[in-house]
């Protein structure tokens, strides 16, 4: 199958390595025509000055630009990609680039709206999870999704929950972890990394994973998401009252919201093994570092 990469980023870059291995012909395209003809030159692979060009030449369109590109790249291609090639998108926020996707769908072209949930650091062969968000014809995605990557888990869900749900584990996310990094940032981060304990560290790598990302990609995920400022006042509105307390020295009430808060978390298992997993984690990074 010859595959078109369009959007020779991290992500596309980790697909183009994926439809290598699976056996694919892949193509790319990008807008950063040097280091992307510089990747293809790495991987053996051909690239395209034109997203038409290579989409036209491609049995399976893959869009892995940022979310805000999507609606254009996928009128710009419409024409000029083969009738019976899907074209495939993998925006982490669906709702900006939902109407373009449904308009092309409705004329006759099978469009998948993927979400990987994992970064361009994981393994190719590793088993992962990869959320599909119906557009046109669920069934049919969802079988083609399952023929195109069949070692991964694929989760059928609607848009309006989507960006519910990544307003909570990826806006809110990134956004404490970003305000946490701009402090840490004002300090010693030498004498922090030494003297800080376990809890701290594992919270450090975290910050400082997402402030190595793309700023595009922190920007896009906060100002696309039509949840992300709700989801965020609901933060910020359990900060104060947790900052009022421990203003007004009520430990009463302190120890209250963490019992109330306690309570809901245990009724999942993972909640149990979550200190254990906490070591191994952190004993996965110091020995990946070494």
């Amino acid at each position: 199958m010859r595959v078109a990469i369009i959007g020779a980023g991290k992500m596309g870059r980790w697909f183009t390595r994926y439809f290598i291995q699976q056996g694919h012909e892949v193509s790319i395209s990008d807008i950063n025509e040097k280091a992307a003809k510089r990747f293809a030159e790495m991987m053996g692979i051909s690239f395209s000055r034109s997203n038409s060009e290579v989409a036209s030449s491609s049995d399976l369109v893959l869009i892995c630009t940022p979310i805000e590109a999507v609606p254009t790249v996928v009128k710009e291609i419409l024409d000029y990609a083969d009738p019976s090639a899907p074209i495939a998108e993998i925006s982490s926020v669906k709702s900006p680039v939902m109407l373009a996707l449904k308009k092309a769908a409705s004329s006759g072209k099978l469009i998948l709206s993927l979400h990987p949930l994992f970064g361009p650091g994981a393994e190719i062969s590793a088993r992962e999870r990869m959320i599909l968000v119906p557009v046109s014809d669920a069934d049919s995605e969802i079988t083609l999704a399952r023929e195109l990557f069949p070692e991964m888990e694929i989760l059928p869900v609607d848009l309006e929950r989507h960006d519910y749900v990544m307003s909570l584990t990826l806006s809110l996310i990134y956004y404490a972890n970003i305000a946490l990094a701009s402090i840490l940032a004002q300090e010693d981060i030498k004498e922090l990394k030494r003297l800080g304990g376990t809890t701290f560290k594992m919270q450090l790598t975290l910050s400082e994973s997402i402030m190595s990302e793309d700023p595009a990609l922190c920007v896009s995920i906060q100002m696309n998401n039509p949840y992300a400022v709700q989801s965020i006042e609901r933060f910020l509105s359990e900060a104060h009252r947790l900052l009022d307390y421990i203003r007004e020295g009520n430990e009463e009430k302190f120890r209250s919201f963490l019992k109330d808060v306690r309570s809901t978390l245990a009724k999942s298992e993972d909640m149990a093994r979550s200190y254990e997993d906490m070591y191994k984690a952190l004993k996965a990074i110091r020995e990946g570092r070494r």
